[in-house]
């Protein structure tokens, strides 16, 4: 059998066993608990879920699938090992720097402190590169999942700003269980395993301190959980969660050449180290500050009511009305506000006619016949004029701006 196709069939059959792993069921759950929350969330703003909970962790779990066999190949062809990768220190620590912010809970920071920890005090003892290179190929398929599927779970929000009072915006928040292949370091073939040739240049990522004529690599199937979360006001969530998705691959592709490069030149191990969380955090504080710098798309127009979400299947999306667009009319009477709307529907008419104003700054008409029950609803969230609503504040978050208000916080008199 071909050497690659012989990968290929070893990962598919480990990735089965991570699935029926009783954790990666923990994790599914964890998922599902995630997602009711954003339901609630959206029942309790407006009335109604966009999504059911149910239906967000079936099409997570069929990408993080996806993701977790990509990710297996890469781990493969790169050779990074889990052997003396120091998990055990970086776990801990990543849940006591999340009580400084969630997002520091990602292995970026955690990993990379744990390595400069190893690289200046000689403790604890983890191979740098391999630890390294296994947060790059993490951070890799979760930019994958990204942009496939990042901005499929956005939820509609009214969001505070304090320069421009409430705008529509879109938190994106998706969760994913991902089935992985990992490899771990033996000394010797075990009974019963069935054996494969790897070319001489193989591993690319080299263990630290082991003869590779003495050491065989093994499958080892696990399970992760990955996440995205952010803020979608000056973007359609699909284009946002692209947009982080490639700075997101490009920050992974450098966590891992540096990696492969520490394995082989001391000098990159610090690179690696350092640059992990410092180019984590960056991507952050620069993707927060051009959300800040750039124009809301959902803002309060000069007349008429813009929409930030159309329902599925509602009235709106068949008559072709989309996000973004701001109804000026409906059958004849001006719509400047919630309780206009409400007044034409306690009307019921059975067909209605409206015009609108499209993103691009198109005048449309569209037109829908409700028989025999009469107008109801459109099946849109509309941009409030009066600020007196449920919103999110709209805060700058960061270990930079956690530190700048420690040492700039003034003394209680």
């Amino acid at each position: 059998m071909n050497l690659v196709l012989k990968i290929l069939y070893f990962i598919l059959l480990g990735i089965p066993q991570a699935i029926f792993n009783p954790f990666f069921w923990i994790v599914l759950f964890i998922v599902f608990v995630q997602y009711k929350r954003t339901a609630d969330f959206e029942e309790k703003m407006f009335g109604f879920t966009t999504t059911n909970p149910l239906k967000r962790v079936s099409s997570s779990l069929m990408y993080g699938i996806f993701g977790g066999f990509v990710g297996s190949i890469i781990i493969v062809a790169l050779g990074v090992s889990i052997a003396g990768s120091g998990l055990a220190y970086v776990w801990p620590l990543a849940l006591l720097l999340m009580l400084i912010s969630p997002h520091l809970v990602c292995f970026s920071y955690a990993g990379g402190i744990i390595s400069i920890f190893s690289l200046l005090f000689g403790f604890p003892k983890v191979d740098v590169p391999g630890l390294m290179a296994l947060v790059g190929v993490l951070h890799a398929v979760e930019s994958l999942l990204i942009y496939f599927s990042g901005h499929l779970n956005a939820s509609p929000a009214f969001i505070k700003d304090e320069k421009r009072g409430v705008v529509g915006g879109f938190i994106i928040q998706s969760f994913w269980p991902v089935p992985f292949i990992l490899l771990t370091i033996a000394i010797g073939i075990p009974s019963g395993v069935e054996a494969v040739n790897m070319p001489d240049w193989w591993p690319i990522i080299r263990p630290q301190g082991l003869n590779l004529e003495n050491v065989i690599y093994l499958m080892m199937p696990v399970v992760a959980a990955l996440g995205y979360g952010d803020i979608a006001l000056t973007r359609q969530p699909y284009k946002k969660s692209r947009e982080s998705a490639v700075y997101l691959i490009m920050f992974s592709s450098f966590v891992i050449l540096f990696s492969v490069l520490g394995s082989r030149i001391n000098f990159f191990k610090y690179v690696a180290a350092l640059f992990a969380p410092i180019g984590h955090e960056y991507l952050i504080i620069i993707g927060k500050k051009k959300e800040k710098n750039r124009e809301p798309l959902f803002t309060i127009p000069p007349f008429g009511v813009r929409i930030l979400y159309v329902l599925e299947n509602s009235p709106a999306e068949k008559m072709g009305i989309k996000p973004g667009d701001i109804i000026i009319s409906i059958n004849g009477r001006s719509v400047n506000n919630i309780e206009d709307l409400k007044e034409i529907k306690a009307l019921s008419p059975t067909f209605i006619w409206i015009d609108y104003i499209t993103s691009t700054n198109e005048k449309k008409y569209a037109e829908m016949t409700f028989y025999p029950y009469g107008f109801d609803s459109l099946g849109v969230i509309l941009i409030p004029k009066d600020e007196d609503v449920a919103s999110i504040s709209l805060e700058e978050s960061g270990v930079i701006k956690k530190i700048k208000r420690i040492f700039t916080k003034k003394p209680s008199s």
